[in-house]
């Protein structure tokens, strides 16, 4: 039964309290101490928490090496807690754990770090502080408190999500995994998710064989399993079916198109021979976020398709993601390329490689294979340029790898002299600091001066890499510009780089750029060779990269279908999970363990004849 969120959080509150006045009893009921103590302990039993504060901390600034300080931290934290000033007491539990690392009353006080995390409704930190607690050992009536507490947390306050993601990590002390485990069953149950819910009880019992919870799993485990299977052969009579959502409208029907037509030529293919034929099911999301919410709607509730290839686009991807994310069915999608759409739900995945795993990869293999040490970057001021660059930086920031120039163009700009001149002076300096580091002077220059302007000023500067994540028109006329100021650098490029006309246009100014992009059809193997005459002898067009990558989707979905057995939402994501090295048309297929995205992108150099794979 379902209550308001308003009463569940005056509820909530109410508990929390009454656990901190119980936890506090215990805590400083024990007899003795100093007058100072007891006098605080007096104030902090009159609910005047200000005065305990003062009087401790005045104690502790003029004698802070006193050992009574091992009780009276404790007393002035819990005073702070009440007072809901959690900074401070944050801060004095880090202080006191450095001070007294074997300090019985630690446990206590990472119990009440959960109770804080709790009134500020974050959830899971409540949990992991909890956990420290349990480990670190408490009292039986703590003990007892702590688990009531993670019943409430997870009952009330994490969704299925969380609760599956917590209990996939087990980071969490066995009790409290216990409770995790229980309520994702409980919340899936809820949800009508009938399949999961059923497999996840089965393998609750199988954990935790002599739980008290099992009492109430008891309707749900008797569930006879010859109703699911029942369900999976009437699917598989019926013809299983598959939903596509796609722009079929609008300003991005093209790209809809080509995708729809690779994923219906998989189809056919595989129905022309299948004894149980698949049936696609689909639906024109017109490009539109409102639009796809009905489409996505219509295949969960009405359709209930087990699988869903789509959407194509990174903006309509995020909102199926977010209204399929813990449901009984499966979303990939063949070109969404935004980062974070998979990480939404463990039952989502992202084909197409996405920006942050394409700058990522080429940071690293500027970092291995060719043992660059300092980087710049020059990037558009838009949403990919941004997007590159940070995780580009990410990636550099593990090795402890600095970036020494960072600047961004507007969409539009044909002349990046002044960022090249920033650029020279940046270089110019740490050059100039290097000489003078040679002979024993590490002062800082913090401007050039006039004779050193003109020594240098047809001198060639070198910075080891460039990374430049640029459009196929910015690189032909903004690449060349770097030589002309006279910089000698590695360009480092992704995305726009990729075209036939970068190195005939760029010539020898982009020449023996590295560049990472996502995928790379092999368009001279047999199987491209075979995909195309097939996709011209259906459609009377040549196929390109996008229609490759609805094909790839539609067989990987075949290919987990019949690995899985039929229409199960679960073994269908557990199949896709497990995918690593699948040779699509598209390219390579690796989908990470953690959030589903493909991290398969590859490593091309630039040369005058066109682009040479180099991992």
């Amino acid at each position: 039964m379902f209550v308001s969120k308003r009463v569940i959080a005056s509820f909530r509150i109410f508990t929390v309290l009454t656990l901190l006045t119980v936890f506090s009893a215990n805590v400083f009921s024990a007899e003795g101490g100093s007058a100072l103590f007891k006098r605080a302990k007096e104030f902090y039993a009159a609910g005047q928490y200000d005065s305990t504060i003062v009087i401790i901390r005045e104690h502790l600034r003029k004698h802070g090496r006193d050992p009574e300080s091992y009780t009276l931290v404790p007393l002035i934290a819990e005073a702070y807690m009440r007072k809901g000033e959690y900074t401070q007491f944050r801060r004095l539990i880090d202080m006191y754990r450095q001070k007294f690392p074997n300090a019985t009353f630690t446990a206590r006080l990472y119990y009440l770090d959960g109770i804080a995390h709790a009134k500020e409704q974050k959830h899971m930190q409540a949990l992991m502080s909890f956990s420290r607690a349990l480990e670190l050992g408490i009292s039986a009536e703590l003990y007892s408190l702590t688990i009531s507490n993670t019943e409430h947390v997870c009952g009330r306050s994490l969704s299925v999500e969380e609760l599956s993601a917590l209990s996939s990590r087990g980071e969490l002390h066995d009790a409290m995994l216990e409770v995790v485990r229980f309520w994702e069953v409980r919340k899936l149950d809820m949800a009508g998710q009938a399949v999961r819910a059923q497999n996840s009880a089965e393998e609750f019992r199988r954990l935790y064989p002599r739980s008290r919870y099992l009492d109430q799993l008891r309707d749900l485990l008797a569930r006879p399993k010859e109703q699911k299977r029942a369900a999976s052969a009437a699917a598989g009579a019926a013809g299983m079916q598959v939903g596509l959502l796609t722009p079929l409208s609008g300003d991005n029907a093209a790209i809809g198109k080509m995708v729809l037509q690779g994923a219906k030529l998989a189809f056919d293919k595989y129905n022309s021979t299948a004894a149980n034929p698949l049936k696609l099911i689909v639906y024109d999301t017109k490009g539109n976020p409102i639009e796809t919410a009905r489409r996505s709607k219509d295949l969960l509730l009405k359709d209930q398709v087990p699988v869903c290839i789509g959407p194509v686009l990174s903006s309509t991807a995020t909102v199926s993601a977010a209204m399929f994310a813990g449901k009984d069915i499966v979303m990939i999608s063949p070109t969404a390329n935004e980062d974070g759409i998979a990480s939404i739900g463990d039952n989502i995945f992202q084909m197409n490689v996405t920006v942050g795993s394409i700058a990522q990869k080429l940071a690293r293999y500027s970092l291995d294979n060719l043992n660059i040490r300092e980087y710049a970057i020059i990037a558009p001021a838009n949403n990919f340029g941004y997007a590159m660059a940070e995780a580009f930086k990410e990636e550099l920031a593990r090795r402890n790898i600095a970036v020494v120039f960072e600047e961004y163009f507007a969409d539009g700009t044909h002349d990046i002299t002044p960022i090249l001149r920033q650029l020279r002076s940046t270089l110019l300096i740490r050059h100039l600091e290097k000489l003078a580091a040679d002979r024993g002077n590490l002062q800082k220059i913090t401007q050039i001066s006039r004779a050193d302007s003109i020594r240098y000023a047809d001198s060639t500067l070198a910075v080891g890499g460039l990374f430049m994540p640029m459009s196929t028109d910015d690189v032909v006329k903004l690449a060349p510009q770097v030589v002309f100021r006279r910089i000698r650098t590695q360009m480092l490029g992704a995305g726009g780089w990729n075209d036939p006309s970068v190195p005939v246009e760029g010539k020898r100014y982009v020449h023996n750029a590295i560049i990472s992009v996502g995928f790379q059809p092999n368009q001279q193997s047999e199987a491209w060779n075979e995909f195309a005459k097939a996709y011209k002898a259906h459609y009377n067009e040549e196929p390109n990269s996008i229609a490759a990558l609805g094909y790839d989707a539609a067989q990987l979905v075949i290919k987990t279908i019949e690995e899985s057995g039929g229409a199960d939402a679960a073994r269908i994501k557990k199949s896709l999970k497990e995918t690593k090295g699948y040779n699509g048309l598209s390219g390579t297929i690796s989908f990470d363990q953690a959030d589903g995205a493909n991290s398969e992108a590859i490593i091309l150099r630039v040369t005058e004849n066109g682009f040479v794979r180099v991992q």
